[in-house]
């Protein structure tokens, strides 16, 4: 079972959700800490976010990249399909 760190700006974001947003993103992330590369729905970025990987929590996107060595999933950003890439 891998460890969810979530940066500072994506847990800002997740504080002014609302309740049962917010509980559908902390699922999510509960899956990631499970099995953080073979879900259904996630996507190997490339590009300038070359190492990062996506998955869909309802309308909203969760950005992360995992450290194999230490086991760890780093969540960058969680936010909107529109303005979570730029």
């Amino acid at each position: 079972m891998s460890k969810v760190i979530v940066h500072r700006h994506a847990a800002k974001y997740l504080k002014r959700l609302p309740r049962d947003t917010k509980q559908r993103i902390k699922n999510t992330l509960v899956q990631l800490e499970q099995n953080p590369l073979d879900q259904p729905g996630i996507k190997h970025m490339a590009g300038e976010w070359n190492g990062y990987h996506r998955i869909r929590a309802g309308k909203l996107r969760i950005i992360y990249w995992f450290d194999e060595k230490e086991d760890v999933v780093y969540v960058d950003h969680i936010g909107p399909r529109g303005d979570v890439y730029k």
